[in-house]
């Protein structure tokens, strides 16, 4: 099975870049299956200390650790912004791009032009005057990033929002929560570090749960209107991430593999049944897991796909590479809301011209 086969399998799920109507859904979807293997002590939680994401497995009743879907497209995000950082500092020009997106309007563009381009997600803060939110402060809102995952737009954002109008650019990858096939966990004693002679006593010790090394969670993601470097780029980042959690730098360690890609008018599995089945089996070890999955995915409909084959056509490193292309389809749909939006502001202020005339002749 070559790299060119698995492209070519959902060929008829893909947009093409110029594609007109782009905005608009066409009611296909390219279905992703992969595996999350713990390769360490991860915490996975949303509360705090002591807490850990469960879920019930319908079939066998089993409660197994889940990883929340917005984890997953966090990380993932995170991972495809850092790939973008990577390609700007390789010395690829995207000044055209950035250029293009200042005369859309795009605020935070036309300080881009000065500075250089720069997109990151940054806590929500409230504005001083007038108690608008401003969410997600840091995001230009037309780079891959915004244009693949979505963007909250006000006039801090994008200037052809006027007054309280606000913009949402929807995500258009969709994760399933990721299950566990196994209920291994465990908690561990945990000791703070201190620094000198001297220390105090009663709080030094704590206790956190962990989903132990060798977990398998099957995740899945459906990809919509998506083209072919937006697919690409989407499944490189997945496929690199190596941490997840609360204190990923020290307790996340992961390994992502890519099984299987499907294209069709509607999904044909979830992350869910895949664990279910799995668990009731009682299948543990990794690779029986991969290997039970592979020939399910097959019977499923699903064309075999690997990290390998993602790897082998990205290379953020590479200025007229396949991120170039990522920046050339973003800047593409961000033409297409631009226009959608002007023309239905010019078009909404027409109607109420027409009917301002129409009360007064009455």
């Amino acid at each position: 099975m070559t790299s060119e086969s698995w492209l070519d399998s959902v060929k008829s799920c893909l947009r093409e870049v110029d594609e007109s109507g782009r905005l608009f859904p066409n009611g296909k979807r390219i279905e992703v299956v992969f595996t999350i293997e713990a390769a360490n002590l991860l915490l996975l939680r949303t509360e705090g200390p002591g807490d850990i994401n469960e879920a019930t497995l319908p079939e066998t009743g089993l409660s197994v650790p889940i990883i929340q879907p917005q984890k997953l497209m966090a990380v993932v995000r995170r991972r495809t912004l850092q790939i973008l950082r990577a390609h700007r500092d390789a010395g690829a020009d995207l000044s055209k791009y950035i250029e293009q997106a200042a005369d859309l309007g795009f605020v935070k563009a036309k300080t881009h032009l000065e500075k250089g381009w720069n997109c990151t997600i940054q806590p929500p803060l409230a504005d001083k005057g007038g108690g608008e939110k401003l969410t997600d402060i840091g995001m230009d809102g037309y780079c891959p990033a915004c244009a693949i995952f979505g963007a909250a737009l006000t006039q801090a954002q994008f200037s052809v929002a006027s007054g309280n109008m606000s913009i949402g650019i929807k995500t258009r990858v969709h994760f399933d929560p990721a299950f566990a096939t196994a209920r291994m966990i465990q908690p561990e004693t945990h000791n703070k570090v201190t620094e000198g002679h001297i220390s105090t006593t009663g709080g030094a010790l704590f206790s956190e749960i962990h989903v132990m090394p060798g977990t398998i969670f099957i995740g899945r993601v459906v990809l919509n209107d998506v083209t072919e470097p937006e697919l690409l780029a989407t499944l490189y980042s997945l496929a690199t991430i190596e941490e997840i959690g609360g204190r990923s730098g020290v307790y996340g360690t992961i390994r992502v593999r890519l099984l299987g890609v499907r294209c069709g008018n509607h999904s044909v599995s979830t992350a869910l049944e895949l664990a279910d089945e799995i668990a009731g089996q009682g299948i543990t070890k990794p690779s029986e897991i991969i290997n039970h999955l592979k020939k399910k995915l097959q019977e499923l409909g699903f064309t075999p796909l690997s990290n390998e084959d993602i790897i082998g056509r990205v290379d953020p490193s590479d200025p007229d590479g396949a991120i170039k292309d990522l920046w050339e389809s973003s800047i593409s749909y961000i033409k297409q809301l631009y226009k959608l939006i002007t023309e239905e502001l010019r078009g909404g202020g027409k109607q109420q011209q027409r009917r301002g005339k129409g009360s007064k002749s009455g």
